[in-house]
């Protein structure tokens, strides 16, 4: 019995020091003095190794002095001593953002939001994760369930409202704007997003008497004259639009958007050539636009140069894969060259992008049938002919409620 004599007093001689370790850590936090909490705890964590608590504080100390690559493997280590830890796997989501992992940020997330699905932040920067690795449809269950937890947090509406503008719901992206400018008034970004939203949902003149109100203070806000310059286009005064954005561009000869959005003016106008130059410069300054390639594909086909507009058809679910609307028009331009297997290619990435559109799975039916494939051709016909009929159950409804 002498050993558990002797192990009695060292127990609790160990016990002691922990806890005057912690209270020392607790001082040191208390003061500001991050690097000596850091100190207390990594002793705390080579006392008692299996503690998931102590990595985890050791983690947080790490990144809150600019030290989150670091800080990664003592949140790893935390979550493998306690993998229902909700907050180390939180931290390590962040941490992982921070260093610009996001695959492995929303990994990591995923898991903390799922442990405590009451804690808004968790699902916050879940959200965020999402946007940050273009997984907007993911990211708005996420971020409006942390704007009901957090519902003061005008971040939250923010990004929500982002994240919808990405999936062109501008009428949602309007009304979570209108919340975050609700809590932060101030702040011109939010604003100006506002009155994308606004012009985009359908309402330019609103838009605009937002862009205004942040030029009041900043007329040189370059992006919001810009966006002055779209409102124009969706209130259709192009003339206006042009000779704005033509005076941004004598200025600003390389930026990108510009280009594009004077593209667009021209189009409207049925300027095609102009049009076509302002887009080729849209795309060769910034190769990243797809709603640039897209719209100068669609220029090539008005002027009847379909190979040049499949390169840049391509181009545009190049660089946004879930572009629905440019895989759609590849597959029939395909179509109508001649080029059957790319065709079928496009149209079932269309379908499988948006199943409801008829016409894509009517052709996509034509092109199998033309292949020699029997039921993929009967399935897409079935479908096609199932979406008429709803839309055309959809239509008498609405007759009878008008009547």
């Amino acid at each position: 019995m002498a050993w558990l004599c002797l192990a009695l007093p060292l127990a609790a001689q160990m016990s002691a020091t922990v806890q005057q370790l912690e209270s020392a850590a607790r001082e040191r936090l208390a003061a500001r003095d991050a690097n000596g909490a850091l100190a207390a705890y990594e002793k705390l964590a080579a006392m008692v190794p299996g503690s998931a608590a102590y990595q985890d504080e050791i983690g947080f100390l790490l990144a809150a002095t600019n030290r989150p690559q670091d800080a990664i493997g003592h949140f790893q280590r935390a979550t493998q001593l306690d993998p229902r830890m909700a907050q180390a796997w939180y931290h390590l989501g962040v941490a992982f953002g921070l260093t610009h992992q996001a695959a492995q940020a929303v990994r990591a997330l995923q898991k903390a939001a799922a442990l405590a699905p009451d804690r808004g932040e968790y699902h916050y920067q879940l959200g965020a994760a999402y946007v940050q690795t273009g997984h907007y449809r993911e990211a708005v269950p996420e971020l409006a369930r942390s704007s009901k937890q957090l519902a003061t947090n005008a971040k939250v509406w923010e990004t929500l409202g982002s994240a919808y503008q990405f999936l062109n719901r501008y009428k949602e992206a309007r009304d979570a704007y209108r919340e975050a400018l609700r809590f932060d008034p101030k702040n011109d970004v939010v604003r100006n997003g506002y009155g994308n939203a606004l012009v985009r949902s359908g309402d330019p003149a609103a838009g605009l008497k937002e862009f205004r109100t942040i030029l009041e203070h900043d007329p040189g806000n370059f992006h919001v004259q810009v966006n002055v310059g779209y409102a124009y286009i969706a209130a259709g005064d192009l003339q206006a639009a042009i000779k704005h954005l033509s005076a941004l561009i004598r200025d600003h000869p390389d930026d990108a958007g510009a280009h594009y959005d004077l593209g667009i003016a021209y189009k409207e106008s049925d300027d095609l050539p102009h049009a076509r130059a302002e887009l080729e410069r849209a795309v060769t300054l910034d190769p990243s636009l797809a709603e640039a390639h897209f719209s100068l594909a669609l220029t090539y086909l008005d002027a009847g140069l379909p190979d040049k507009a499949i390169e840049q058809f391509r181009a545009a679910v190049a660089e946004r894969p879930g572009y629905n609307d440019a895989w759609y028009i590849l597959g029939t331009t395909l179509k109508q060259q001649g080029d059957a297997d790319g065709a079928i290619e496009a149209l079932r990435r269309s379908v499988a992008l948006d199943g409801q559109n008829a016409a894509a799975w009517n052709n996509l039916g034509l092109l199998l049938r033309r292949k020699g494939d029997k039921a993929g051709s009967e399935a897409a016909f079935a479908k096609a002919a199932a979406i008429r009929k709803a839309e055309d159950l959809q239509k008498q409804r609405h007759l009878k409620q008008v009547k």
